[in-house]
């Protein structure tokens, strides 16, 4: 698959942990973080449309994929952990500053990322990502129950068992997507995946995670009205968390894989928030 897009197959490191992803194409970075369960080329549709304009990233994150599974639920915690790797693919790419786009848990990382380290962000996209005030917020909302509790099966039981890699797979439509998921899954550690709940959503009451500072990378929220894993409510506060200019734009009819689902208007998005002139957001100063 890697080949016949034309990708090629790259390793960073992160202090001991070796991080692969796939790169592509030359032109501005654009760094793509994928979710759960999910791996690199979970993002080939966007990497293979922008690769002749851009420098398309898609790592693997820790746990996933050909990347490494350091053991330990604490070497999963967004910071400094995941955030670091992140910017060890930059840096193995002598990349100073990119777009960061992010699905899921990679919209997580990409959030913390555009609020603690907001030099190297140069434009945000968040898939089915609410900002993590939010998110959390509505993980402790009792109306939410049903819609969150597959997270606290995998983080809140000590024995808790994800269902195999073509159960996690099921959601890809395309044929040769879904295989290549189900073998990036199979290569992937059980309990590594686990680790991104256990080490990053706490048991019981949900803390706030206080004051942050505010995202000053313009920021484009693209969410499924019909996702069954994020109430839409969690997008409420976005505007409040972001001190540039902001666009939240909710699918009709989409679901949480929404890179998928409606992959060709994804990939517009993404092409046109990243393309936009710098003088059409708030300076960054």
């Amino acid at each position: 698959m890697n080949g016949e897009a034309g990708f090629e197959s790259r390793f960073a490191a992160n202090g001991g942990v070796k991080l692969h992803y796939t790169a592509a194409g030359s032109g501005p970075p654009i760094v793509f973080l994928h979710g759960f369960p999910d791996h690199g080329l979970g993002w080939r549709r966007q990497l293979e449309a922008l690769q002749g304009r851009f420098r398309v990233l898609a790592p693997d994150l820790r746990g996933f994929g050909q990347s490494d599974a350091p053991q330990g639920h604490a070497n999963y915690a967004l910071m400094p952990c995941l955030i670091e790797d992140v910017l060890a693919v930059l840096a193995a790419e002598g990349i100073s500053q990119a777009a960061i786009v992010g699905h899921d848990w990679g919209g997580m990382i990409a959030w913390w990322l555009a609020m603690r380290v907001p030099q190297v962000v140069r434009r945000l996209v968040l898939l089915s990502a609410p900002h993590p005030r939010h998110y959390l917020r509505a993980i402790s909302d009792p109306a939410n129950a049903g819609t969150i509790d597959y997270i606290r099966r995998f983080q809140g039981v000590a024995d808790a068992v994800l269902p195999t890699p073509d159960e996690l797979a099921a959601w890809v439509a395309d044929k040769a997507e879904r295989q290549a998921l189900v073998e990036a899954l199979r290569r992937s550690h059980p309990e590594a995946m686990l680790g991104y709940y256990r080490a990053n959503i706490p048991l019981g009451k949900m803390p706030d995670i206080g004051p942050q500072p505010l995202v000053r990378a313009p920021t484009l929220v693209l969410f499924g009205a019909d996702d069954p894993y994020i109430p839409t409510a969690a997008y409420d506060g976005t505007f409040r968390e972001v001190d540039n200019v902001t666009s939240l734009v909710a699918l009709p009819g989409a679901g949480h894989f929404i890179h998928h689902q409606a992959a060709g208007f994804v990939t517009r998005e993404v092409e046109a928030w990243v393309s936009r002139p710098p003088s059409s957001f708030r300076a960054l100063g």
